[in-house]
């Protein structure tokens, strides 16, 4: 539950900043690709989930 939370907060903070930047195309380009980095990082992070055996590399 947290990492939907999660997602749907990052999201309306994408939105947020894309409008900010309507008129520099360049910028958002950028932004989303920088705000996308942060979230892969950033969803590792929130727990929640189906628990470790859904993780490559988890040792069963």
């Amino acid at each position: 539950m947290a990492k939907i939370v999660f997602t749907l907060l990052w999201a309306g903070l994408l939105i947020a900043v894309n409008r900010a930047l309507d008129d520099v195309t360049w910028a958002q380009y950028l932004a989303t690709f920088a705000l996308a980095g942060m979230y892969a990082f950033g969803i590792n992070k929130v727990p929640g989930g189906r628990g470790k055996g859904t993780q490559e590399g988890a040792e069963r």
